[in-house]
């Protein structure tokens, strides 16, 4: 009966998507991508090649997917506990850490969905690119920030700030003290390292190849704080 009411509650989770984050995603990437890709389209000209439309992408593609994985992420279990709307969500028996992680992968799909339309509009404007490479490193970013999201999220009402902050402090700390050691090493090590998402973005648009051991230091770090978040979820009453 669990399982049964988690899979009914995946269609309205889809719609709670589309709703509150798909366009608001559509719209930030749509309305970001013009002001950045319009003054470089017109310097470049109609007749763009190539090389030139993965260089733009370059440019704008960062600065798009992180604002939108902050949107999608935001709020995924906090929000529910602040408006009180689990009190029905979970009148009917079902998993909490289930849901939230039905929830987490909904999301994720529909992150990748709505990046992948702004990749067609991309290939009309600008130039038709193969969208995996790009499409892998939303993926990448996604889950990256995401499992760290969710942790924030199962703990804290207002999580965003705290995200934010977390992401800051890794940018700053890696470009200060890349190369330290001592304590300095020991703060940098701690914090997520994010640092790796941009030489991954470089390689997959530019060789479609990837560091295998970035990927799963970014990944294995979000999953360790992914499954903090479900155990959070297990142990600690969600009002």
């Amino acid at each position: 009966m669990t399982t049964a009411n988690l899979t009914r509650y995946a269609y309205w989770q889809l719609r709670d998507f589309v709703r509150e984050s798909a366009i608001a995603l559509l719209l930030v990437g749509f309305l970001l991508g013009f002001l950045l890709v319009a003054p470089m389209r017109s310097m470049m000209g109609g007749n763009i090649d190539e090389p030139n439309a993965k260089r733009i992408l370059l440019l704008v593609l960062p600065q798009i997917v992180f604002i939108s994985t902050f949107i999608a992420v935001n709020g995924m279990i906090s929000t529910d506990r602040k408006m009180g709307y689990y009190r029905f969500l979970f009148s009917k028996p079902v998993s909490i850490p289930g849901f939230y992680a039905q929830r987490f992968v909904i999301y994720f799909a529909g992150f990748i969905g709505v990046f992948a339309v702004l990749l067609a509009i991309f290939s009309v404007a600008v130039r038709p690119i193969n969208p995996l490479p790009t499409l892998a490193y939303c993926a990448l970013v996604y889950l990256s920030l995401g499992g760290i999201g969710f942790f924030i999220s199962s703990v804290f009402r207002i999580d965003w700030p705290i995200l934010a902050g977390v992401y800051l402090a890794s940018a700053v700390v890696n470009a200060l003290w890349a190369d330290s050691e001592g304590w300095r090493m020991i703060i940098r090590d701690i914090l997520p390292p994010l640092d790796k998402l941009t030489p991954a973005m470089n390689d997959l648009i530019n060789f479609g190849t990837v560091d295998v051991s970035s990927v799963v230091w970014l990944l294995g770090y979000s999953a360790l704080f992914f499954v903090v978040g479900l155990a959070v979820l297990w142990r600690r009453p969600i009002g």
